[in-house]
């Protein structure tokens, strides 16, 4: 979390934090309830084309469903399916629980392709784990660029259907 907060202060990104209980997944939001998120908070997939050998994080609303059919479609892709744990790992050395686009910060060097949809891009703040769990980190959505950019990755902002 702190070499996030270190590339923040970098580009001068405004952000908050939030520390809360891990948060694994949906089911895990949900006895958060009490928690005040600032963003919308975010869902990330990683996907793999596995015919193209291509990655993917996908970053969504987290109210938003997913439809890997509709989004591999989007992409131009072959069939989509959930990346393992050893390739999450390899790719953007995070543990599952933690993905989210900010890995960027913590693999350069990674080849994953992020793609963000439109719609977080009409909210004031957006909230992403700061490769850990146990915290939130809100801000501005155009500074999803601004960091994508910083790190020249492949990036795209598409409306994904739901």
């Amino acid at each position: 979390m702190e070499e996030v907060i270190n590339v923040f202060k970098a580009l001068n990104i405004d952000y908050s934090i939030i520390r809360h209980p891990a948060i694994f997944n949906r089911k895990d939001e949900e006895m958060l309830k009490d928690i005040k998120f600032e963003g919308k908070c975010c869902k990330n997939l990683f996907l793999k084309d596995k015919k193209a050998n291509v990655f993917y994080l996908v970053s969504l609303p987290v109210t938003k469903r997913a439809d890997l059919k509709r989004i591999s479609d989007m992409l131009h892709s072959h069939r989509l399916s959930f990346g393992n744990e050893s390739e999450l790992y390899e790719k953007l050395h995070i543990k599952p629980g933690s993905v989210s686009i900010l890995n960027v910060i913590g693999a350069p060097d990674t080849d994953v392709i992020f793609v963000v949809d439109k719609e977080l891009l009409n909210e004031s703040k957006v909230s992403f784990h700061p490769n850990d769990n146990t915290a939130s980190i809100t801000f501005a959505p155009e500074n999803i660029a601004k960091i994508m950019d910083n790190y020249n990755k492949k990036y795209m902002f598409l409306e994904v259907e739901a």
